[in-house]
């Protein structure tokens, strides 16, 4: 599919030098890998984006220049169900990205008409898309579209949560409940203010 000089198709073991250049551009990977200071080189990134092209759930469309033949966006897509009680099917964009040199030339409007699309083609009714809260041209973007917010999710490191909340387990303590955890499930109950 086609889109003024910008062309959409899915992605190929062939783009995933460019789709690293991009998300590396976007800043998409600043915090990717990292935990306590370890980063990923370039063979981890190149093995991440393997197994997401290798992902039967997903399907990651990117966008190239037909003037130049460079990929120049891409958008990761995944069905989902929003809600527990009352499930509804969507199509969720996980990330769409556009590179900064060219944003407001069709690459994004061009992503988005391929996921709609294959949205159609799923008998899918509605498209979900995350869009950081602070990313303020993103949000205005898609408000534009027609996006409205869905949910607002919040996140918190467990460290931050654990000092918000006064928990004074000691570390011994701690050790021994992650071993005798199943399934995600604590036994006993978690002791400390307000519990």
């Amino acid at each position: 599919m086609s889109r003024g000089n910008v062309r959409v198709r899915p992605a190929a073991t062939s783009d995933i030098n460019e789709l690293i250049e991009l998300s590396e551009d976007n800043g998409l990977l600043e915090h990717v890998g990292r935990r306590r200071g370890a980063r990923l080189d370039r063979s981890a990134l190149v093995e991440r984006y393997m197994t997401l092209l290798s992902d039967l759930d997903r399907l990651v469309l990117v966008a190239i220049d037909e003037a130049t033949e460079q990929l120049v966006g891409f958008a990761v897509l995944v069905e989902e169900r929003v809600g527990v009680l009352a499930p509804t099917a969507t199509l969720y964009i996980s990330h769409l990205l556009v590179a900064p040199s060219f944003r407001r030339r069709g690459a994004g409007r061009a992503l988005l008409t391929g996921a709609v699309r294959h949205a159609e083609d799923r008998e899918i009714d509605h498209v979900v898309v995350g869009v950081q809260a602070g990313a303020r041209d993103a949000n205005r973007y898609a408000a534009r579209l027609g996006f409205a917010p869905l949910v607002v999710r919040r996140i918190a490191s467990v460290s931050t949560l654990r000092r918000s909340l006064g928990i004074v387990d000691s570390a011994d303590r701690v050790a021994l409940r992650r071993r005798r955890t199943v399934r995600g499930v604590l036994p006993g109950r978690v002791v400390g203010r307000g519990a």
